[in-house]
């Protein structure tokens, strides 16, 4: 199959590494996820790269075996970047419209995105998106699509999303190194949200938050576009190691243990319920009751759920989502998760499953795939095969004016 038909997604997790193949058919108004790998993370801790060498051998099998189960083999992907190193912040580009009779033109929208980006940073960061929030003509704000409109000068408010160059760069070595080129680099709730949010929830007002093994991330939508993203140094490995201490296990009993009989909510365990821990390892002679479990378990969800309630205090936006929350990344697998977040964020709650695909959908079929699916769609986006693009453009800084030109070119007839 032509290379031009393939999209790929290698979602770098601190649990798994997932690699999504997926197949253009015009036939078809959804992609066709034709090959999946999926393997544990190594060298990985909270998101980043912490051993160059393990991290590079893990991507490289999660990508062969991508390849054998698609039966192509993969030339470029787009990767996701997640790890608390992300910051966000708000900027603004203002400049003069270039044509005499005042219509704006894509090359107007196009500075303007540039303009916003002459932020300074330290040396040791760099931008991954330039995201716009609205535009404003001669004053007049709250404007998505400004090309063919009239004025004098343009103006756009923008969120630039950047990181430790050290990490991403990192990143992108390990997927390099494996003779893969990075097509783009994308943070991951961004990714999430391309494959399990819908329009109308974006309209709304919507949290997509990710619960994955290392961190928990968050993407604000609302009126159709992203007003706000941060990465949460906290996630499920920091439940599982609660249980370690907790039960005084194993990490790896407490993992299990966690994933076989862990809840969000303990009024909803039995106390006389037990665990009998010789199941998961021989060394083990004692039984635990499974309330104590669940009950730590939820010591730190609520924990997390708090932490999140106060970023969307920070916005305004505490307890005010009409689209509510949608949960993806592993951590969103936990039973009751749903009941314990309705009841800390005060919004209704649902689990993200990616949506619109074709292919081998079951094995998809799980909010931990939702970064890589949305991967492939925001690779569709850049490639004009998809209408799921955010109401106004989001420029990848690692190739900004390509970036613009592919939106404007699937914006214009």
């Amino acid at each position: 199959m032509p290379r031009e038909n393939i999209v790929t997604g290698i979602d770098i997790g601190s649990h798994y590494i997932t690699t999504v193949v997926g197949a253009i058919n015009p036939d078809l108004q959804v992609p066709q996820v034709i090959g999946i790998g999926r393997v544990r993370s190594g060298g990985i801790r909270k998101g980043v790269i912490i051993d160059a060498e393990e991290a590079g051998k893990r991507i490289g099998r999660s990508i062969n075996e991508a390849e054998r189960s698609a039966g192509v083999s993969i030339q470029g992907a787009y990767v996701s970047v997640g790890g608390d190193h992300v910051v966000s912040m708000p900027s603004r580009g203002v400049v003069a419209v270039s044509r005499a009779d005042g219509h704006i033109s894509g090359e107007d929208v196009e500075r303007v995105i540039t303009a916003a980006s002459t932020v300074a940073l330290p040396k040791n960061r760099e931008i991954l998106h330039n995201i716009a929030k609205e535009f404003i003509i001669d004053g007049e704000g709250g404007l998505r699509d400004v090309v063919g409109m009239n004025g004098l000068r343009l103006e756009a408010n923008t969120i630039i999303i950047g990181g430790s160059s050290s990490h991403i760069k990192n990143m992108e070595q390990g997927v390099v190194d494996n003779d893969v080129d990075v097509d783009g680099l994308i943070l991951g709730p961004i990714a999430a949200s391309k494959a399990v949010l819908s329009k109308r929830q974006k309209e709304l007002g919507v949290l997509c938050l990710d619960i994955g093994g290392g961190t928990t991330s968050m993407a604000v939508f609302e009126e159709g576009k992203l007003i706000y993203t941060n990465v949460l140094p906290l996630g499920g490995d920091n439940i599982t190691n609660d249980l370690a201490i907790g039960l005084r296990v194993d990490v790896d009993v407490a993992e299990r243990v966690k994933r076989e009989y862990g809840m969000a909510l303990e009024s909803e365990v039995q106390r006389r319920d037990t665990i009998d821990l010789s199941q998961f390892d021989p060394n083990e002679k004692e039984s635990v009751s499974r309330k104590d479990v669940v009950e730590i378990m939820q010591a730190r969800l609520n924990e997390i759920f708090d932490v999140v309630n106060d970023e969307l205090k920070e916005i305004g936006k505490e307890a005010f989502l009409p689209g509510g929350v949608v949960l993806v990344g592993g951590t969103a697998k936990v039973p009751h998760i749903v009941d314990l977040c309705r009841e800390k964020l005060r919004l209704p709650v649902q689990i993200g499953f990616p949506r619109d695909v074709e292919g081998v959908t079951a094995s998809v079929d799980d909010p931990s795939y939702a970064t890589a699916m949305g991967l492939v769609f925001w690779g569709l986006d850049q490639e004009g095969g998809s209408d799921r693009s955010f109401a106004i453009p989001s420029v990848s800084m690692g190739n900004q004016f390509e970036s613009v030109k592919k939106w404007l070119k699937n914006l214009l007839p």
